[in-house]
């Protein structure tokens, strides 16, 4: 066993890198990049040309630079490299510094994959903590987190410069990811309620969108409505006379609006982030508005069929949108003090390659499939596909006159869990956007839907309808696959069919391009930068009333911080009159924890009517 690739193989083995060990022996290249032959006779590399290593002697320039990087770094300090390139700053760093740990992130596959098969990497395979990918973004900061390291002393993370050659926000990506993991992060945290609507395709999207805050490090919680979706169609029934409907309706959003208000104010939030169909009537604004409470909509629709947003954007501080800047212009136009433009995306955490099983690939695969509500295009478009191996899957197909024989599970609504594993095990996803006019392809369509995002997440290879801000997201024909009309996308399929190598590289780089631009904590990093530019609104300290500062405040009361723990997580904020409320719906004898609660909430209240608070 004495080739490089052998050699590193075996050290992937031994660490568990079984994946790592598949990558670099398969058959993985890229165009761009090149190991050329330096002066001093050991390897280079080279990206569209471009040196990335010294092409004179790469591992002297390894050499100094860490000699000069580590004059000023404390001894014991954990190391984070991002760029492996073929190696030669790693190795450098282990034979002048001795780390508690040091950590390697390579975003590239390609480069990754050369290393691998050019240099012996053993020893830094045994020493070091290797990540490849834009999935190793997630995976490092999830291990630094859980190791304790961020949460200590922050690591060291230095950038190999060449990194900006090809790669050049992946050290911007890592920051965010650990931001909420570094000491002093609390001072960046902002209090956020997430207002959801009570139905509709907005639902899933605020967990997606309170996860992204809480993973930037913010202070959030998801107003979740969607428990008042059969209370809303009972309303809807209860009169044949429309204007009576209508009235109850619109108490019911009141209703809802105010308990938005309540809720904001219950945890101090400095900002209500609203999703589209969300309850924010113009009297839930104002009254927070009154409070100094900054609002802000996601507006995730087609202004053209959802047109009741000249009524409230005005409304808002400001008004996010997936429309390009064409329609900000259009909102300022109309009133909107500050718009600006915020496509969707994807969650890695939900939307994922998974592992099926033999039974999970029967039941959803197929070889083309198409999730989402039948609305007039689509019911056309695929009426022209069903030679194929065809699942239509989803609601709203009740008319959809000769497509019942493809209709799975007679058009029930699909969950998000499904969802994924149909992406996965179909061979063509076909992601057409809806449209209430067009045969087939909107041929004025613009924004981009999140099952493009998703799709893409998931590893999974779509053929997308041709819409005017995609390209702007992904390259055409190397991260995602483009029909412009029907006998285009006929073309697509059965050239895709017949070579599946060549869709699934599509599919992984739009999977890499995901990871690395489009995830709702991108988005939502820029909403927070865009709010902190356009209002007055600024992070402030932490109160010390997260669960997690309250369970260090415990101390060795294990009773007391347990209890805490139960109530949620590390960094839901809590109020004395929050816990008492939890206490009080609760059953059984009261906890010491729990009896000790209700009485502080009892002190309040009393100096509350005394006015001594």
């Amino acid at each position: 066993m004495n080739s490089p690739l052998q050699k590193n193989v075996k050290a992937l083995h031994e660490r568990g890198w079984d994946s790592l060990a598949a990558l670099a022996e398969s058959e993985a290249t890229s165009e761009r990049i090149e190991v050329v032959e330096a002066r001093s006779g050991v390897p280079s590399l080279t990206f569209d040309g471009r040196a990335l290593h010294s092409l004179y002697n790469p591992e002297r320039e390894a050499l100094q630079t860490v000699e000069k990087l580590s004059e000023d770094l404390p001894e014991a300090a954990s190391v984070v490299i991002v760029g492996l390139g073929l190696g030669y700053l790693a190795e450098a760093w282990m034979r002048v510094r001795d780390a508690d740990r040091l950590f390697v992130i390579e975003p590239d596959e390609g480069i990754a994959h050369l290393a691998l098969n050019t240099r012996d990497l053993s020893e830094l395979i045994q020493r070091a903590t290797l990540y490849v990918g834009q999935d190793g973004v997630e995976n490092l900061a999830n291990d630094l987190k859980e190791s304790g390291l961020a949460n200590g002393s922050s690591p060291f993370i230095f950038e190999w410069p060449s990194i900006r050659e090809y790669a050049p926000e992946i050290s911007k990506q890592l920051q965010h990811k650990m931001a909420a993991t570094l000491p002093g992060s609390d001072e960046q945290k902002l209090r956020i309620l997430v207002a959801g609507p009570v139905y509709g395709g907005t639902l899933a999207m605020g967990q997606y969108v309170t996860s992204a805050f809480e993973e930037l490090g913010h202070h959030v919680e998801l107003l979740d409505y969607s428990a008042f979706d059969e209370g809303r169609k009972l309303l809807d029934t209860l009169s044949d006379v429309k204007d009576e409907r209508n009235h109850l309706l619109s108490d019911l959003t009141r209703l809802l609006g105010r308990g938005i208000v309540a809720k904001a104010k219950s945890i101090q939030a400095q900002i209500v982030f609203f999703l589209a169909q969300a309850p924010g009537t113009k009297e839930t604004l104002k009254a927070l508005r009154d409070e100094g409470i900054t609002t802000a909509m996601w507006f995730v629709e087609d202004a053209e069929l959802a047109n009741w947003w000249p009524q409230v954007a005005p409304d808002y501080d400001l008004f996010f949108h997936i429309q390009g800047e064409a329609f900000t212009k259009v909102l300022q136009e109309n009133g909107v003090r500050c718009a600006h433009y915020l496509p969707v995306a994807a969650d890695p955490n939900v939307h994922r390659p998974l592992d099926l099983t033999p039974d999970e690939t029967a039941r959803y695969g197929s070889e083309l499939s198409h999730v989402g509500a039948g609305y007039f295009n689509r019911r056309r478009f695929f009426l022209n596909l069903l030679n194929y191996d065809l699942k239509l899957w989803g609601n709203d197909w009740e008319e959809a006159t000769g497509l019942q024989t493809v209709l799975q599970d007679d058009g029930r609504r699909v969950s998000t869990e499904e969802t994924v594993r149909i992406f996965n095990a179909t061979r063509i996803n076909i992601n057409l956007h809806s449209s209430t006019y067009a045969q087939g392809v909107n041929p004025h369509g613009d924004f981009v839907n999140p099952r493009t995002f998703e799709l893409a997440a998931c590893g999974a290879f779509q053929l997308v309808d041709k819409r005017s801000l995609l390209a702007e997201m992904f390259e055409p024909g190397k991260e995602i696959a483009v029909f412009s009309d029907l006998d285009e996308c006929k073309s697509l399929i059965e050239h895709y069919l017949a070579h599946p190598e060549e869709a699934n590289s599509i599919a992984r780089a739009g999977r890499t391009r995901v990871l690395r631009d489009h995830t709702y904590t991108h988005r939502m990093a820029e909403a927070i930068r865009v709010l902190c530019e356009n209002t007055s609104i600024q992070p402030v300290k932490s109160s010390g009333n997260t669960v997690a500062e309250m369970v260090a405040a415990a101390g060795d009361d294990a009773e007391l911080a347990e209890f805490l723990k139960s109530i949620g997580n590390a960094e839901k904020t809590l109020t004395l009159e929050h816990i008492a409320d939890i206490i009080r719906k609760g059953e059984g004898a009261l906890s010491r924890p729990e009896a000790l609660f209700l009485l502080m909430n009892e002190f309040q209240l009393k100096a509350e009517e005394k006015g001594l608070t």
